[in-house]
């Protein structure tokens, strides 16, 4: 598991544009999972990129890992309360995978009815995959943004996006 939290940690958010990002099962490997797609990029690189814009936008983060089921699901169902937003890459490229997202579909839907902005972020461009995993997650009713195919790059424009609704970007 990886979490980088910032400063303050999960706790102390008092709901002042902090942001929680949750990389699902599959994750935690990328450069050797499958350098093809995922290139030289480590989970470590992506957090600390992800830090340093949120630190200059002057937003909280908290950003996430586990190859756990169970653990991701707390976290969607639970810890996603204590964030303004929520950017999540629910699961890696995987037929194993494909039970738990259900699960985390139906966890995020709720988190998205509660009128929070809740972005879906992959790294590849996950309609080449021929399966149901490629359908985003959705909540007709909620603020949902959905960014594929980008790299790093999607993660970093999820993180401008939630900037701009919570209206803490700085012109840049």
């Amino acid at each position: 598991m990886i979490s980088l939290a910032s400063q303050h940690g999960a706790a102390e958010h008092d709901l002042k544009n902090t942001v929680l990002i949750l990389n699902g099962p599959g994750l935690g490997d990328l450069g050797n999972y499958n350098s093809r797609l995922y290139g030289r990029m480590t989970l470590a690189s992506l957090a600390s990129d992800c830090q340093a814009l949120c630190d200059a936008l002057g937003l909280e983060l908290d950003f996430r890992q586990t190859d756990n089921q169970d653990e991701m699901f707390r976290w969607i169902a639970k810890d996603s309360e204590k964030f303004d937003g929520v950017i999540i890459n629910p699961i890696g490229h995987s037929p194993a995978m494909m039970q738990m997202f259900e699960l985390y579909r139906s966890a995020i839907q709720m988190i998205a009815s509660l009128k929070k902005p809740v972005i879906e972020v992959h790294i590849t461009n996950i309609y080449r995959h021929v399966d149901e995993v490629t359908q985003p997650l959705h909540e007709p009713a909620g603020e949902m943004g959905f960014i594929c195919g980008f790299g790093k790059l999607g993660y970093l424009l999820a993180i401008r996006a939630l900037a701009r609704k919570f209206g803490a970007a700085r012109e840049t």
